[in-house]
């Protein structure tokens, strides 16, 4: 059974990896094209309008999904009762969204925007016929099937809304490409998912799985609801085009960022809970997802902001250098991202959805006062409380970890620590010796501080024998083994 589960974790943690870097790669190509046609205030109306759907569909989700993962042997019925429930909220949440356009139009002062927010909106209804199909797949952490089903919606949609901005629709190929890359997922899901519903809806099933995913729910609400705030309070007190930069910017840093962390993440939920009886082995299994996310995601935050400056010159031309601060400013927010969700995945994986939500309450809610008391300041001040209230969630959930399992704050700052002293001392190196070269064009400045910061990381990491560069030295060198006998 424990090879099995291991045989499973590895292939889904590959096959996820393939999915996220893949769809990464195509969003990164559409978006650079995109960024090159359309204007910053097209990317701010977007921007504005994805609050409302984000939340929306973390509503339709209701948390179910998660149940149903956690759940050890969910039934037909129970499939069959979120799929129905999540139907009828996507058409009830797409009505109200639909009659709400000329007033959230209003207040953000942009006409466009009601006609764009009733045709995104449609989004909800399909990601509800989807749900379903998607955790089933997840559940049997089937995630070649995913990954092969979401890079051709997304090199689909990708193509689709890039022929429309060529053709000059402006705001509209954003829209048009969502709405394509939606489509193409929820029919392939269905084509390559034998699952169908059936013509039943119980009560007792729907309340089973509300114990544990109305948690979920609120939870999972509040999350979007923070992490789009900042977007909602920027088209309010600032203009569409800043709005715009800081978009771009959430969308450079996000690739990165949500493709690692989602690798291990959708992985670990799944699995964690499948071994959440055995303490000892969670911890195990939790410390080395830790530091083999860490080893490699600190140090390519610290890469980024580096070299943020030529980056998005190169990629995006001058016409996006105001994106740079905030680039750098969600890189050094991102360097704990993994790090966080990696711990809430263990507290529900344990059942823990009601302490999970006290601990994603207290979070969110310090980090909104510190988002709102930084306003005063400005955009600097706002993305300052922005990014203290991620180190604070941190300490948060690591203190919550320790008192479930014995993996706590304490423990897990020693095991990042290392990673990310080296880190830093990398950056910091690199940084300073790139002032000895002569002015070079974008892209060698660029090759150049990543093949310094790559040797002193790398080098320093093998001849201090950190685990982090243990755990993926003793991979390769498996699969070079087996692939040479």
């Amino acid at each position: 059974m424990a090879e099995s589960l291991k045989q499973k974790t590895i292939s889904g943690m590959i096959w996820n990896a393939i999915e996220r870097f893949g769809s990464s790669f195509f969003l990164f190509i559409s978006n650079l094209v995109l960024a090159r046609l359309l204007s910053p205030d097209d990317f701010g109306c977007i921007g504005m309008l994805m609050v409302f759907i984000s939340v929306s569909d973390a509503i339709i989700d209701g948390g179910f999904g998660s149940a149903l993962i956690q759940k050890k042997n969910p039934t037909e019925t129970d499939y069959s009762t979120v799929f129905y429930w999540n139907l009828f909220l996507s058409l009830f949440l797409y009505a109200t969204l639909y009659l709400a356009a000329p007033a959230i139009a209003k207040f953000y002062e942009i006409a466009l925007l009601r006609d764009v927010l009733k045709v995104l909106g449609i989004m909800l209804v399909i990601n509800a016929f989807m749900l379903i199909q998607q955790n089933i797949l997840k559940k049997q952490v089937d995630f070649r099937k995913i990954a092969q089903i979401n890079l051709f919606a997304i090199i689909t949609g990708t193509c689709v809304g890039i022929v429309f901005a060529f053709l000059g629709y402006g705001v509209w190929s954003l829209v048009i490409k969502t709405l394509v890359t939606g489509v193409v997922q929820c029919a392939a899901y269905w084509l390559n998912n034998h699952w169908r519903p059936q013509w039943t809806f119980s009560w007792v099933s729907f309340f089973n799985l509300f114990r544990f995913g109305s948690f979920m729910f609120l939870n999972t609400v509040i999350n979007n609801l923070y992490h789009n705030i900042l977007s909602l309070i920027i088209g309010k007190n600032f203009s569409a085009a800043t709005l715009g930069y800081f978009t771009q910017a959430r969308k450079l840093e996000d690739i990165p960022r949500s493709s690692l962390s989602s690798v291990i993440n959708s992985v670990t939920f799944p699995v964690f809970s499948e071994i959440q009886d055995d303490k000892e082995r969670l911890q195990n299994a939790a410390r080395k997802c830790l530091k083999s996310m860490a080893y490699i995601n600190f140090p390519l935050m610290m890469l980024l902001i580096v070299i943020a400056k030529p980056l998005i010159l190169l990629l995006f031309t001058e016409k996006w250098v105001q994106s740079v601060p905030y680039f750098q400013a969600l890189c050094i927010y991102g360097l704990m991202t993994s790090i966080i969700e990696l711990n809430s995945n263990i507290i529900i994986s344990l059942g823990k959805s009601n302490v999970s939500l006290f601990v994603r309450i207290v979070q969110r809610g310090s980090g909104l006062i510190l988002i709102i008391a930084g306003l005063w300041w400005g955009m600097k001040g706002m993305l300052s409380g922005y990014i203290i209230s991620q180190y604070i969630s941190f300490i948060i959930a690591a203190v919550c970890s320790g008192k479930l399992m014995g993996y706590g704050v304490i423990k897990q700052s020693k095991d990042l620590f290392p990673t990310f002293l080296l880190s830093l001392i990398a950056a910091i190196l690199t940084y300073s010796l790139i002032i000895f070269i002569p002015d070079i064009n974008y892209i060698w400045q660029i090759f150049f501080q990543c093949a310094i910061f790559a040797f002193i990381y790398i080098g320093v990491s093998k001849l201090l024998h950190l685990e982090g560069f243990e755990i993926y030295y003793q991979i390769l060198k498996n699969k070079l083994v087996k692939n040479n006998g």
